[in-house]
């Protein structure tokens, strides 16, 4: 009787181990997000594939993918960022070897090359190879911006639409983040999620009077060059020192001279700061009494600014928010899009507040019933609601 427990015992362990293991498909950071023990079972799994059939273009993808997520986020991986770079080289090249001629390597091969132009050839095989999939349109628009080839950016940005893999919530949100910013504004971003919605939102004929300048390309020294000059800015920025060094010291620098060296442009174009570059503290610490929050994005101005007003008049009248009660769309990336409705908070507190010491009850009501809306779910939820009974 003993003998046959253990048995089931370890079918049962076999069962679990083995469910654990089955290969999911592996998403970028920007659109799903999983616990790192989840990755870590998946890079075996994906391993597991590979070996099984070292043909399966899609099995090595997944497994190029997951072991991309944990370069970037596996705290526990105690190898330096040379050996866990190298290590995605590696497999790469491994990958060259079994599916050289297929979207999966040479999408991979340019993905791993970091912008590396010298890799080009790779991401125009993978865009020949390539259509009726998603996966590498990112950084097919991120090709066109470089080169600030905006119909190229626009033509990939309309096909990434068109395939129906972008988040609706993310839309809705870069869509106010738009319509918040005043004519011509110059509009500083940081990520995937803040930057592509608009790039494709502006493919649609939304706002394309806006330049949105990323905090990770502008760093490419070519493509600065090319933005600079279009926006009319002389200041040379560089994030090397005075030797022709790149260092950490340098490169912090150049980030906090980043939005003031914008707000120097000769066509006075204004500067919007959204609100998810803020959170990298690195480009605004040194401005922080020249930020002037205005929704989701904040004005900068050396000069006093009334935001209150500008805040109430996006609020009230320029931002479409009946989606944050009623959305009423199949949402690809829930856990992400909420995260990032995080950012209405600041302001909406900020505006409800306002209302209650000015007596206007309807408007509280209604900034209230916002605020519970995109709290509910978060961390955030218990605090909101003590703070606005």
């Amino acid at each position: 009787m003993k003998q046959l427990l253990l048995l089931l015992l370890l079918g049962f362990l076999l069962l679990q181990n083995s469910e654990a293991q089955k290969p999911e498909p592996i998403y970028s950071f920007a659109r799903v997000q999983m616990p790192l023990t989840w990755y870590k079972e998946q890079a075996q799994a994906w391993k597991n594939e590979v070996d099984k059939n070292p043909k399966n273009a899609n099995a090595w993808y997944n497994y190029y993918r997951v072991n991309r997520n944990l370069l970037y986020h596996d705290t526990t991986d105690k190898r330096s960022r040379e050996d866990r770079d190298k290590s995605i080289y590696q497999l790469v090249d491994k990958m060259g070897k079994q599916i050289p001629n297929t979207y999966e390597y040479n999408l991979c091969k340019w993905m791993a090359g970091g912008n590396d132009f010298s890799l080009l050839p790779y991401l125009k095989k993978a865009d020949e190879l390539g259509q009726g999939r998603y996966e590498y349109l990112d950084n097919m628009i991120n090709w066109g911006e470089i080169e600030r080839n905006i119909a190229k950016r626009d033509l990939y940005c309309k096909k990434w639409f068109d395939l129906g893999q972008v988040s609706a919530g993310m839309l809705y949100y870069n869509f106010n983040v738009l319509k918040g910013t005043p004519p011509n504004a110059i509009l500083v971003t940081c990520g995937d999620n803040d930057t592509y919605p608009i790039w494709i939102l502006q493919s649609q004929g939304i706002r394309r009077d806006v330049t949105v300048i990323n905090t990770s390309l502008i760093h490419i020294d070519d493509y600065r060059t090319k933005i600079f000059k279009e926006l009319g800015i002389e200041e040379t920025l560089s994030e090397k020192d005075q030797n022709g060094t790149l260092s950490q010291d340098s490169y912090t620098q150049f980030n906090h001279a980043l939005i003031k060296c914008l707000a120097g442009n000769k066509k006075n174009y204004p500067v919007q700061v959204a609100l998810t570059t803020t959170g990298h503290n690195v480009f605004t610490e040194k401005i922080q009494e020249n930020l002037y929050l205005t929704g989701l994005s904040y004005s900068y101005s050396p000069e006093p600014l009334d935001n209150v007003a500008l805040l109430k008049r996006n609020f009230e009248q320029v931002y479409t928010l009946d989606y944050l009660e009623n959305a009423f769309y199949t949402e690809i990336s829930v856990d992400r899009v909420k995260e990032i409705n995080r950012n209405y908070m600041v302001p909406m507190l900020k505006l409800f507040d306002h209302y209650k010491a000015a007596g206007d009850a309807s408007h509280e009501t209604w900034i209230s019933q916002k605020l519970k809306a995109v709290s509910k779910g978060t961390e955030d939820e218990t605090e909101i609601k003590k703070h606005i009974d």
